[in-house]
């Protein structure tokens, strides 16, 4: 069963152009990572950007993360968002 990780950000209007950055690099190294089955971002028009990653197992999710860290950990969205990130992590039913 394959697992999704998302997470929504609410980019300040002059960060959105960083979020999306990050997101970005986020999702460039995510594609090079083993078990990723599909990455990219929505924008829902709200002025929202949805991350969405999907993975081939939970261990494939949990394997990434130190390398997807690396990429955006030390990114500041404490000041670029306005609010906290929205993550929810499970299976896709």
């Amino acid at each position: 069963m394959s697992f999704a990780v998302v997470s929504v950000h609410s980019p300040k209007p002059e960060h959105r152009s960083a979020v999306i950055d990050s997101m970005s690099r986020y999702s460039r190294v995510a594609r090079e990572q083993p078990g990723l089955e599909w990455t990219g971002i929505v924008d829902d028009d709200s002025g929202r950007l949805v991350g969405i990653a999907v993975w081939d197992s939970p261990d494939s999710a949990a394997a990434a993360r130190s390398a997807l860290m690396a990429e955006v950990g030390d990114d500041p969205f404490v000041e670029w968002d306005e609010r906290p990130i929205d993550t929810l992590r499970g299976p896709v039913l």
